[in-house]
């Protein structure tokens, strides 16, 4: 699982994941979940109410999902990190053919 990467990393041929999540956080903790969620790269915080924040995640490839996804898991202080929405955005007709532009 690699934490480090930031959105733009790994080659994918140009798409684009976007996936939203629900958290579950513990009322006490919100604040230090807000906090490590808001220095994720890639990561942002919609909504937040109630001990649950709907959170959204972008980057390259599925995997890079999977492990924000893990890791806000992981944090201390949430209880639940579930995917509501994934959605790929394929690279664009322009990228596709700039790459064989040369061939």
């Amino acid at each position: 699982m690699r934490h480090d990467l930031a959105p733009d990393s790994a080659p994918t041929g140009g798409e684009r994941h976007l996936a939203s999540l629900l958290l579950h956080v513990r009322p006490e903790r919100a604040a230090a979940v807000r906090a490590a969620l808001s220095a994720m790269p890639g990561v942002e915080i919609h909504i937040e109410q109630q001990g649950k924040m709907v959170v959204t995640a972008e980057g390259p490839h599925e995997g890079w999902i999977a492990d924000r996804m893990t890791a806000m898991h992981l944090m201390d202080g949430v209880l639940s990190a579930v995917l509501v929405f994934h959605h790929l955005e394929p690279a664009s007709r322009e990228v596709e053919e700039a790459g064989t532009a040369g061939v």
